[in-house]
């Protein structure tokens, strides 16, 4: 499955953002990547928007030479031990923005993934939020 960014920026973690990855300073720095998610035939199937602390990804920038490449990836390159991930999972309506980008009406029903994932020891790398299309 290919994919796209279309964002990808660095900011202070909003108060969501700090408990989602229990972060200990409320001024830590996370990068936000947002990416379209492709079928086969390149139709979008999901919107994918995740959050990663960059204090657990020291080097990590929007600057630093294209697409931010997947969590399994990610933790590899940084010597992390990927743990357990908990996801929900929920069907909700799709906002003016996730149908925009998937090419579907607003207010259609998508599939909401709302993933939290964790290294080895327990410490929360990544939340992710994707919607797809049912």
């Amino acid at each position: 499955m290919a994919h796209a960014s279309i964002a990808q920026t660095v900011e202070t973690a909003n108060i969501v953002e700090w408990a989602k990855l229990a972060l200990k300073s409320s001024g830590t720095r996370v990068m936000r990547v947002t990416r379209i998610l492709f079928d086969d035939n390149d139709r979008p199937i999901a919107l994918e928007e995740a959050v990663l602390p960059l204090v657990r990804f020291p080097g990590l920038s929007p600057n630093g030479g294209g697409d931010v490449p997947d969590i399994i990836e990610l933790a590899q390159r940084h010597g992390l031990s990927l743990g357990r991930a908990t996801e929900r999972i929920s069907i909700v309506p799709a906002t003016k923005d996730v149908a925009m980008h998937l090419g579907i009406p607003a207010g259609a029903n998508v599939m909401k993934l709302d993933r939290i994932a964790e290294t080895a020891d327990g410490r929360p790398i990544e939340w992710r939020v994707t919607f797809r299309k049912i």
